[in-house]
């Protein structure tokens, strides 16, 4: 999930940006959400210090008068946390080489201007970029995005996963049931999840599949899992599973 926080003085501008990005977040269905907003530098360090991790910062480059501009905030920022990237936005077209010179290695500029789709493009540019870098940083870190809604995606680690149940009052409905205890239920079938999630994932039942490495015995035709949870192990798949559980 792409974290993202909004720094602008100007609250009528922190309004705008912030009905403009997430308007981009519903459409694209981007896992992105705005994290936090400021109007000062102090506001800003104390959230990014209080909830650290990666972030996407769109911060103004003026802030009045006798005030610190965003350069100054960047550098802060920048010695507080590296997992950060800043696009600066400003109608101050002169302090973009003030920008540059300064070293403060901006993502990008972006002007605030009066044309809405112009203004929109950018944001919406600069976070599909950021989200493309996040998951470059992630490499091979095992994911599965998974539709719960219109528009709307949650992505969760395969190795949270403890089993996939079908829905037998949905129709077809599959629930994700992870470690934590949590469930997600999205409209799919068993067959193509499994082929999805690949060969660490094992059909033992029409409407159960189970993550291997999550079973730990078998017992009357029911197979425990980690959690001492018992479901249902069809009789052509009790072998397997026992070839599996002795392998462990």
């Amino acid at each position: 999930m792409l974290k993202i926080f909004l720094c602008d003085d100007d609250m009528f501008f922190l309004s705008l940006e912030t009905d403009l990005i997430e308007r981009i977040i519903k459409e694209d269905g981007l896992l992105a959400a705005i994290a936090g907003k400021a109007t000062s530098i102090s506001e800003t360090l104390t959230f990014l210090k209080n909830n650290p991790g990666h972030y996407l910062v769109f911060l103004d480059l003026d802030f009045g008068k006798n005030q610190p501009n965003g350069i100054d905030i960047s550098v802060a920022l920048k010695k507080q946390t590296r997992n950060i990237h800043i696009v600066f936005t400003s109608n101050h077209h002169e302090m973009a080489m003030n920008v540059l010179k300064s070293g403060a290695e901006p993502f990008g500029f972006l002007e605030k201007g009066t044309d809405m789709k112009l203004l929109s493009s950018g944001f919406r540019r600069y976070i599909h970029m950021a989200l493309h870098m996040e998951q470059e940083e992630a490499g091979s870190k095992d994911t599965v995005c998974l539709t719960v809604g219109l528009g709307e995606t949650v992505e969760i680690d395969v190795s949270d996963i403890l089993y996939l149940e079908a829905e037998k009052g949905v129709s077809h409905g599959i629930t994700y049931h992870t470690v934590n205890g949590s469930k997600i239920t999205v409209l799919g079938t068993l067959g193509a999840e499994a082929k999805r999630l690949g060969e660490n994932f094992l059909r033992v039942h029409r409407s159960f599949l189970v993550a291997k490495k999550q079973m730990i015995g078998l017992h009357g035709g029911f197979l425990i899992l980690s959690d001492q949870r018992q479901i249902p192990c069809s009789l052509r798949m009790q072998t397997e599973v026992k070839r599996w559980l002795q392998k462990k």
